[in-house]
């Protein structure tokens, strides 16, 4: 049994601070206890895969400031693999494929807008207000559901804050949920024991896996509509002359997308969506 795992930072326990995750500097104190609270919550995780029977275990790393090279400077399970997101029209995740049982996230956050989202966000947090996903409002949780369901995969489990598991229940309701955090603001919050926590995460992860049967794959039928809306006009601009897409509000663009493996991929000059 094949379970992959994606990373994030915002929602792991023991982050609660921007510097954390976001720090300019790659020796910096607050974003080396980032890393580590990455490692911890990730090896959590895969150590649930395994108590529930996984044979193989995939771990991307999806937090950008990362740029891929956090699990080369903290520790991962030996047991499971480091595999890389490989740039391209679609955006590749190396691994997933219909042999895959599951999708696990840890770490996540909360889709933009969120009321008491811990450094909620979707793709970029001082850019982006809105995704839309057939015009309601998803993130980048909804993002990786629907690519892995590309694949015939289900996502099984997510950890975050309080907000992000609510957003979970909603749209993935077979989706177990570990909560790390609850947020207060944006840049606040109150952490939960992070001991307590990786201990629950592994048995969540674990009952996710067993009960894997009766979790869904999200999939919709093409062509499916992705509208972002910015925080101002000019971003809007750049894509709004790429054939294809509309442009219903001046912070606003939309496009269709035929295969839900490209919801990562925005119009460009190398990839045109469709009319």
């Amino acid at each position: 049994m094949k379970i992959c795992i994606v990373t994030d930072m915002e929602g792991l326990a023991g982050v609660d601070h921007w510097d954390q995750c976001y720090a300019k500097a790659d020796d910096a104190p607050e974003y080396l206890h980032g890393l580590a609270q990455l490692a911890a919550d990730t090896n959590a995780a895969v150590a649930g895969c395994f108590d529930a029977g996984a044979t193989e275990v995939v771990v991307w790393d999806g937090h950008g400031r990362n740029r891929q090279k956090a699990f080369m400077r903290v520790d991962l399970d030996p047991r499971a693999s480091f595999r890389r997101l490989e740039p391209g029209a679609p955006l590749k995740f190396a691994g997933l494929d219909a042999s895959v049982s599951g999708v696990v996230m840890v770490g996540q956050h909360a889709m933009a807008g969120t009321l008491h989202g811990f450094l909620d966000h979707t793709q970029s947090p001082h850019t982006i207000c809105r995704f839309l996903i057939n015009g309601a409002e998803h993130g980048e949780m909804s993002q990786c559901a629907l690519h892995a369901g590309a694949f015939g995969v289900p996502l099984l489990h997510v950890s975050g804050d309080e907000a992000l598991c609510t957003e979970a229940r909603r749209l993935f309701p077979w989706c177990v949920t570990t909560a790390t955090k609850r947020g207060t603001g944006w840049e606040t919050c109150e952490l939960y024991s992070a001991a307590d926590v990786r201990a629950q995460i592994r048995r969540d992860v674990a009952q996710a896996i067993a009960r894997a049967n009766s979790a869904k794959v999200w999939r919709l039928p093409p062509p499916i509509e992705v509208t972002v809306e910015y925080a101002w006009s000019a971003w809007a601009d750049q894509l709004a002359a790429t054939p294809g897409v509309r442009r219903p509000h001046a912070r606003t663009v939309s496009w269709r997308i035929d295969d839900p493996r490209f919801i990562y991929n925005w119009p460009c000059a190398d990839w045109h969506p469709p009319r």
